[in-house]
């Protein structure tokens, strides 16, 4: 059986899918080793993979201005950063954590991007690149803010190609071009949604392997009555904005305003992290609100989902068939949201014309129109009929079986 190397960024959004791939690899007797932040240790210890940390922790990266969700006005701002804050971070790191080892395969996030292609060539191996939300089938912010000619592009675009040097230097590899900076790295690209959802997907070739989202359950979950949600109203609406956009006790006040008259249950998961004693005086009686909760086990037993429509929470939420309201923030979400929207599977509130009543209008709409339901539902069988992490190993154990394996032992890195 083959060993593995497993390379990915410490975020709830592209860890969790990767999960079922992890676990459906180790009961078919292969070794797998997954590096991460020490954080995600148990979690991966509990699929039967052995677990590497890497030497900084968590706090010190996600604390880091540079790795903060942002709103792209230039691809290349994306590029810069990928190439100074995750590539020159993780590689040298990755690299001495396995010292002396060999592989016969490398997974690894498509947030390394080239990182990922600079390590399967440092140790000899294939590559096969995890990608947890949408491809890029059009260059990398087609729509950009910023024009090619101004200065500030100009000045990103130098330092783009100054880093890229050092990097190919630093490891003795080829310097990519741009357009293979901004291209998908791997041989192989593992995708977690169906081809019906990914935007423009009959255009991508077979090296996209499009296997839905990777539906485990969680054993870290809490428990959670799910019959309570149906106790006091026939409707229940989901509320969570994920990982990191979860403590704007501001927007838990909006949603009190605009829904406490409303006869609906509303489930609020308000993260592990978020003090909400400043605001629990204001809490409405169809309020409930826990700190986590078992996300796919509420998600089967709601009729909508209020969500910032990142791609892990609106891909588990159409895998069982519920419509979304959405209100997207920053990195990917707007993206994701315009393709639910445009699918007919929920509805985009603005973020800069949020109020009350913008508010309760889109819960009601979706609530109340069944065909939003009805689209998540058609949206929801190409997830499932995709395959899943099962289908996504077998893509792997296909692929690797005809590539020749020589794998290289990693000497020390300076």
């Amino acid at each position: 059986m083959a060993r593995v190397l497993v390379v990915m960024i410490p975020a709830e959004g592209h860890i969790n899918p990767s999960l079922g791939l992890i676990k459906e690899l180790v009961e078919n007797g292969d070794e797998v080793v997954y590096c991460c932040t020490e954080k995600y240790r148990t979690k991966i210890e509990a699929l039967g993979a052995q677990f590497k940390a890497y030497s900084f922790n968590e706090a010190t990266l996600l604390n880091n201005p540079g790795m903060k969700p942002f709103e792209l006005k230039h691809p290349y701002q994306f590029l810069y950063m990928i190439l100074e804050k995750v590539i020159q971070r993780f590689i040298p790191d990755v690299l001495n954590l396995i010292e002396h080892e060999t592989y016969d395969y490398i997974i690894f996030d498509s947030i390394i991007g080239w990182g990922g292609q600079i390590l399967g060539e440092k140790l000899g191996i294939p590559t096969v690149c995890s990608t947890s939300t949408f491809v890029f089938v059009e260059p990398l912010g087609s729509d950009n803010q910023l024009k090619d000619d101004a200065e500030e592009v100009k000045e990103l675009y130098n330092s783009i190609v100054e880093i890229s040097q050092q990097i190919a230097s630093q490891f003795d590899v080829a310097v990519p071009s741009l357009a293979e900076l901004s291209g998908h790295s791997g041989q192989l690209k593992i995708v977690y949604t169906s081809r019906y959802f990914q935007p423009m997907g009959e255009k991508l070739d077979d090296s996209f392997v499009f296997t839905g989202p990777s539906i485990i359950p969680r054993k870290d979950a809490p428990g959670f009555a799910n019959e309570s949600l149906h106790a006091l109203y026939k409707q229940a609406v989901y509320i969570s904005m994920g990982t990191i956009l979860n403590k704007d006790l501001d927007f838990y006040k909006l949603c009190f305003t605009a829904f406490r008259d409303l006869p609906v249950q509303f489930i609020l998961s308000s993260g592990k992290d978020t003090d909400i004693e400043p605001i629990a005086d204001l809490v409405p009686d169809n309020f409930i609100i826990r700190p986590y909760v078992p996300q796919l086990e509420v998600l089967q037993c709601v009729d909508a989902f209020l969500t910032h429509a990142g791609m892990n929470s609106t891909s588990e939420a159409l895998y069982y068939d519920v419509p979304l309201i959405m209100l997207p923030l920053t990195s990917d979400q707007p993206r994701v949201a315009g393709r639910v929207q445009e699918l007919g599977a929920g509805v985009i509130v603005d973020k800069n014309n949020l109020t009350p009543d913008v508010l309760r209008n889109a819960v009601l709409e979706v609530l109340g129109n069944a065909s939003y339901r009805e689209q998540a539902g058609v949206i929801g069988k190409t997830l499932r009929d995709a395959g899943g992490y099962k289908q996504a190993a077998s893509a792997i154990k296909n692929f690797i079986g005809n590539q020749p394996l020589s794998a290289t032992p990693i000497s020390s890195f300076e």
